[in-house]
């Protein structure tokens, strides 16, 4: 069940399209590969759950593999990318890049994703 009011799975997903065409004019490209398990994301949120299954491509740059995901917290959901080695792929145990929300400006949008790829440091707090 999606819970959140402000916006659509629909629109959700096509933020998460946006972020893959970012990765892709900064540089990175698509990897071609069958992976062993169904990517799928389930959140729980007080009495509300939600399971999506995700197509998501997965994407290599300077040498480490990228995937886009989502984490939904309580109030709205959030973008994270995925990162690992082929290893780390395959395993399905690659690391989280810092989430940001999936309504930032598309400035915001191409920021964080270089933080993401390791293009720029992440700003100091």
């Amino acid at each position: 069940m999606w819970w959140y009011e402000n916006v659509s799975r629909a629109d959700f997903e096509a933020v998460k399209d946006t972020i893959e065409q970012i990765m892709l004019q900064l540089g990175a490209s698509k990897y071609e590969i069958r992976l062993p398990y169904e990517a799928k994301t389930t959140s729980c949120s007080d009495d509300f759950e939600e399971t999506h299954h995700s197509e998501r491509s997965v994407f290599t740059y300077k040498g480490l593999f990228f995937r886009v995901d989502e984490v939904l917290f309580s109030k709205k959901p959030f973008i994270v990318i995925e990162c690992g080695d082929l290893d780390e792929l395959i395993n399905n145990i690659m690391n989280d890049a810092e989430p940001f929300p999936y309504d930032l400006s598309y400035e915001e949008l191409c920021d964080e994703v270089k933080y993401s790829l390791g293009i720029e440091p992440y700003p100091q707090e």
